[in-house]
């Protein structure tokens, strides 16, 4: 079993290649005043979208765009967990 601390991240511009490396079941939340689109979904505002595995490790990147105008308001979290410890 693994042990996690549950962190977030904030992501104000786009990313072509932002990395899910080490996050366990990471969760996008849109706090913009437009769609952001995270691997090919597109997330409304205030909406979420789950992008993990269940109980995994992720290992890939995915492409995030915000869409709309730049000087609109770009907000979206990132929650999961990140391991610390393997234990018995």
């Amino acid at each position: 079993m693994l042990k996690a601390n549950l962190v977030s991240k904030i992501i104000t511009e786009n990313d072509d290649n932002f990395s899910l490396e080490g996050m366990i079941e990471p969760t996008f939340y849109n706090f913009s005043d437009n769609d952001v689109e995270v691997l090919y979904s597109v997330i409304k505002p205030g909406g979420k979208f789950f992008a993990g595995v269940v109980n995994m490790v992720m290992m890939n990147k995915v492409p995030i765009i915000f869409k709309g105008s730049k000087a609109a308001k770009r907000k979206l979290i990132v929650y999961y967990g990140s391991p610390i410890i393997e234990c018995e």
